[in-house]
């Protein structure tokens, strides 16, 4: 008998970003990708469920403490400050950052210049075992950021607009504010519904800018992606060792 996958529970803030990538590279590695369409109105639980491995919050146009807006943000970030207390592994991008940072003590405020299109990350002097690179392009859009860190936190990355680009939070939970689960149809889609990130940006297009770099951005993230999950597989059930052995020889 197939023993059932490892699941990341991944909570969508808007309809136009959902885990892409990012879920497809997790799937290739033995997991299972549940998505909780917040912004349709199904529940946000406030705790973690019961065979849940890691979470997956993602992005979205509304800033982070946008309750009256959007009611859900309130349980999203009750369940992540009960992933932190429990150490559960967290994935959290833009949006989801914003949020973990937030519901680790930390704040989020307008940037006075927002990042919309390709941008460099240059990792900070931190070791750390999932993101190992120097400087490296990231795909971008939001106006919103991290400017106190939760507690705890070590920040590992910076850009030359956004010092929180990504930290690190307990063992296994990261926080990236670039979109590493995005390709060209996702930005055209973004395009297209244009947020104020992207209208208050100053581009009437970043397209040319994202198929310039399109393979080089797989190329970066998804190795580190799916060496956060595996390390996530490390702490789970010992048939998880199984499916990682398979993925790896697949």
């Amino acid at each position: 008998m197939v023993a059932p996958k490892p699941v990341i529970l991944a909570i969508q803030n808007d309809e136009t970003d959902a885990p892409h990538l990012v879920g497809f590279w997790l799937e290739e590695i033995g997991f299972e990708i549940q998505v909780l369409r917040a912004f349709a109105g199904e529940t946000v639980p406030t705790h973690v469920p019961v065979g849940i491995a890691a979470l997956l919050p993602l992005g979205g146009h509304m800033n982070a403490n946008e309750d009256h807006l959007h009611p859900w943000l309130a349980a999203e970030r009750a369940l992540l400050k009960d992933a932190i207390d429990r150490d559960i592994p967290i994935f959290a991008i833009c949006l989801g950052t914003q949020l973990l940072a937030v519901a680790g003590g930390g704040r989020v405020e307008k940037a006075e210049l927002g990042e919309v299109g390709i941008y460099t990350i240059n990792r900070l002097d931190v070791a750390d075992p999932i993101f190992d690179f120097n400087a490296v392009p990231a795909a971008q859009w939001h106006e919103d950021q991290v400017t106190v860190l939760p507690a705890g936190a070590t920040l590992l990355a910076s850009s030359e607009r956004c010092e929180n680009q990504i930290y690190r939070l307990g063992s296994k939970s990261y926080g990236v504010q670039f979109h590493p689960e995005i390709d060209l149809e996702i930005v055209k889609w973004w395009e297209a519904e244009a947020d104020d990130a992207f209208k208050d940006s100053g581009k009437s297009t970043i397209q040319s800018e994202m198929a310039a770099v399109e393979s080089e951005l797989i190329a970066t993230w998804k190795p580190i992606i799916q060496s956060w999950g595996r390390e996530v597989l490390k702490t789970i059930a010992p048939s998880s060792h199984h499916l990682l052995k398979q993925s790896n020889q697949s």
